[in-house]
């Protein structure tokens, strides 16, 4: 099934894709990584939308990770303002510094240094090396665990079940063409298998989706309920007593 799906969706790719800045095709044929990299940090907690107008104005400002690490942390927090999260902007400074001076401006393209770096986690260190260096991983940001859960059908919350959606992804893992992949699995979530209300009528992998047999896609990813919180009343009573203990 996992095999058919990545066809389908390798397919839909190619017509539907979405021409974001970030990924213009470098020299072989794969993005920049120094553009996924800084659109990486940018879309932590920001829309695409957002990030697409910012981006180039970015780029035009700071083309490589040299010239990025020479600028101050004033210039870049206040070139980021409309983007929010500004620990983002010193985390990106941080680690281009560091990519300057320990990997001679060469974005690493190994997880233990990836990691290593102020601001990168499991998921965007995976994003770099699958998208940029097309390498065999599969990230799980917001809309390929969406994708996941509904075609396997997962009814718990996704926040418990990351290790279980780890071992499903891993299933899906492309191993030559894991840029388009991943891209693929990205712009498929926020066009087609969208969080509300996903467009089932149009859906290439739906008789593969097991939330689509048994309708209950709209109810994937589950939240779970909001414990009602017990309202509890305290009052204060006082009694007055003279000498004589008389109240």
């Amino acid at each position: 099934m996992e095999k058919i799906i990545k066809k389908k969706l390798f397919l839909w790719y190619r017509k539907n894709h979405r021409k974001l800045p970030w990924r213009k095709l470098y020299k072989n044929q794969l993005p920049n990584p120094y553009y996924i990299f800084i659109s990486e940090y940018m879309l932590q907690q920001t829309t695409v939308s957002t990030v697409k107008n910012r981006f180039s104005e970015f780029i035009n400002l700071w083309p490589n990770v040299k010239l990025l690490a020479k600028i101050s942390k004033p210039r870049i927090l206040n070139f980021w303002s409309g983007l929010g999260y500004y620990s983002r902007a010193k985390n990106l400074l941080l680690a281009s510094k560091i990519i300057h001076t320990k990997y001679k401006d060469k974005i690493p393209d190994n997880y233990e240094d990836l990691i290593s770096l102020p601001g990168i986690g499991d998921y965007t260190a995976k994003a770099i090396l699958g998208i940029a260096y097309n390498k065999p991983v599969l990230p799980l940001d917001a809309n390929i665990e969406r994708i996941l859960a509904r075609l396997h059908c997962i009814k718990k919350p996704l926040i418990k079940n990351k290790n279980k959606l780890k071992k499903i992804a891993s299933f899906y893992i492309s191993k030559k063409s894991s840029t388009n992949l991943i891209q693929a699995f990205m712009d498929y979530g926020s066009l087609i298998c969208l969080p509300r209300i996903p467009i089932c009528d149009k859906c290439i992998i739906r008789e593969h989706c097991k939330a689509n047999r048994e309708n209950e896609q709209n109810l994937i990813p589950f939240k779970p309920k909001k414990r009602s919180k017990k309202l509890i009343k305290y009052s204060r009573a006082y009694v007055l007593s003279n000498e004589k203990n008389e109240i």
